[in-house]
């Protein structure tokens, strides 16, 4: 067991602790926050078979807030985060409203590199419809890999850089 203090002053928007997303193939952890904090921890074993832990890695993004998170079944390859975003600061600036009725929702892929231990924003794409649910698609034989996105009324599937 891990214990780790995120926040010092209860639960609040910008501490970690709301999203959990885990690596399908158990290598790798996502806590986030409602607001703007990612953090991505490695998981090994060492010698004796017991679970370490990496420092957190940080995926922050100011401005933005986050309704969903979901590791996403890449394989063997390095560990992919799938997140539903939207960006506000363009509505912070705008005082006449329109920003915030344009507003759109986005898709966004975090991938850790194990080589590098650093996380980047690979790709993000805006959606159609505000959706509220992320499925992981299974990958290899099994599947296409990629995530479904659930919106009312309509299911997407998307996986990154299509």
């Amino acid at each position: 067991v891990h214990q780790e203090t995120f926040g010092k002053s209860g639960c609040r928007r910008i501490v970690p602790g709301q999203y959990l997303a885990i690596d399908p193939k158990g290598r790798a952890v996502l806590i986030g926050a409602i607001e703007k904090q990612k953090l991505v921890y490695i998981l090994n074993r060492d010698s004796q078979a017991r679970l370490t832990i990496s420092s957190p890695l940080e995926a922050h993004k100011a401005n933005t807030i986050t309704f969903y998170t979901v590791g996403v079944d890449v394989g063997f390859e390095n560990p992919v985060f799938a997140c539903l975003e939207v960006d506000y600061e363009e509505t912070d600036n705008d005082h006449t409203g329109q920003a915030a009725h344009d507003i759109k929702q986005s898709l966004t892929f975090y991938e850790l590199d194990l080589g590098l231990n650093h996380v980047v924003r690979k790709y993000s794409e805006p959606l159609e419809k505000f959706a509220n649910l992320l499925i992981t698609v299974p990958a290899g034989t099994e599947g296409p890999s990629g995530v479904l996105v659930c919106s009312e009324n309509y299911i997407t599937f998307k996986n990154f850089g299509d």
